[in-house]
């Protein structure tokens, strides 16, 4: 079970988001994330960034969120993108269930902030 309640928080940048995830993105709150993107949807950012840096625990519901985002952004031919999480096991997650190579991913932020700005 997560341990750490989920947080996440929106930083505006020129021409672009970073939506940092802190904690757990289980079944009761993965909507936050989910608000959170189509936040910057509706306001027509176009450049995303996803920060799982600091990603205690992702469920199923998680997973979906992320990958309903991407197709939104290839939807309106925006550019998407996620940060890895620095918990090994997270990724792990993310590599067993073979989403490390549907999602676009970077090792830090920014790496992601110079693939979705190229």
């Amino acid at each position: 079970m997560p341990e750490a309640e989920l947080r996440v928080t929106v930083e505006a940048r020129p021409g672009l988001a970073v939506i940092r995830v802190e904690g757990a993105v289980d079944h009761l709150h993965s909507y936050k994330l989910e608000e959170a993107i189509q936040t910057q949807l509706d306001r027509k950012v176009l450049r995303l960034v996803v920060d799982l840096t600091r990603l205690s625990y992702i469920s199923s519901a998680g997973i979906n969120t992320l990958g309903h985002a991407v197709s939104q952004f290839d939807r309106v031919n925006g550019k998407f993108c996620c940060v890895r999480p620095a918990d090994a096991a997270q990724w792990q997650f993310f590599t067993t269930i073979g989403v490390d190579l549907v999602f676009p991913w970077a090792a830090s932020l920014d790496e992601a902030l110079r693939r979705v700005s190229a």
